[in-house]
């Protein structure tokens, strides 16, 4: 706009110096002062009239200038084809994973487990500070739990892999077995994690030494978690092998139980359901 506005002003004031110039033309300063008054009417009839011719002779002029201009303008507005902007290349919508994105069946997380991706050799979180005493892998899922109606479970869900690692608390008072069963699928492993119970449950593995060596050996709490194709199982008793008696002692092995799940295996886990990809080795 304010170019097309100079434009047009541009136009009029250079006109406006040429119909002076004619008037002062027209009637010369020492012509008016010889004059008679009649002179004069006659001078100024044709000043008027040269006013007039200049008008007439000069609309075409200003036309031209203005639409020039306007043209100018509109072209100097209007990008040319190679200053054109590039059109953004359309992008298509990949359809939804599920809520399981990319771990719902082994066909979509083809890469096998590792022991390095999903137990660390020390956890630090408050709530299930531990180490690592033991671990091992496996491709015998049915030999790594208990109870036939687990065992039937694990193998009509093609179980290809078995994962386990124990861990002893900092303060040496609770221990845990930690397991993940590589299934085909989330139904698979859905009907396996309903199988689980006071029976049935994975096979805890004892350390070499130290309080871990007792695993199996004590009264304890078994949960079972399900996440897309895998299958997560744990089994957390006290170190010193006592039954756990009262809310108090069950929600102190619950609380570790939870702590060591999340601060493991769900770490790697989790990365593959988000990114398609293991998480890095702790």
């Amino acid at each position: 706009r304010a170019t097309s506005a100079t434009g047009p002003q541009r136009a009029a004031s250079a006109t406006g110096p040429q119909r002076a110039a004619s008037s002062r033309q027209a009637a010369p300063a020492g012509q008016r002062a010889r004059s008679s008054p009649a002179a004069r009417r006659r001078v100024g009839g044709r000043r008027h009239s040269n006013r007039f011719v200049a008008m007439v002779l000069i609309a075409p002029v200003i036309a031209v200038i203005l639409v020039v201009g306007a043209y100018v303008y509109l072209r100097g507005q209007a990008p040319t084809p190679r200053a054109a902007p590039l059109q953004p290349t359309p992008v298509s919508v990949s359809p939804s994973l599920g809520p399981w994105k990319h771990i719902a069946s082994r066909a979509d997380d083809p890469q096998p487990l590792t022991l390095a991706e999903l137990f660390p050799a020390r956890v630090t979180s408050v709530s299930a500070a531990s180490t690592r005493t033991v671990q091992q892998s496996g491709s015998a899922c049915t030999h790594a739990v208990i109870g036939a109606a687990l065992r039937a479970a694990v193998r009509k869900g093609g179980c290809t892999q078995v994962m386990r690692a124990s861990y002893l608390s900092a303060n040496r008072k609770l221990m845990a077995t930690v397991g993940v069963l590589n299934l085909a699928d989330y139904a698979a492993a859905a009907r396996a994690g309903h199988t689980t119970g006071s029976s049935q449950f994975i096979r805890q593995l004892p350390g070499a030494h130290g309080p871990t060596r007792n695993l199996a050996k004590g009264t304890g709490l078994e949960e079972a978690e399900v996440k897309g194709h895998y299958l997560i199982l744990i089994w957390t008793e006290f170190a010193n092998l006592h039954s756990p008696a009262g809310k108090r002692h069950r929600l102190e092995l619950e609380q570790f139980s939870a702590g060591l799940i999340s601060d493991t295996v769900n770490v790697s886990l989790t990365s593959r359901m988000v990114t398609g990809h293991p998480s890095a080795a702790p």
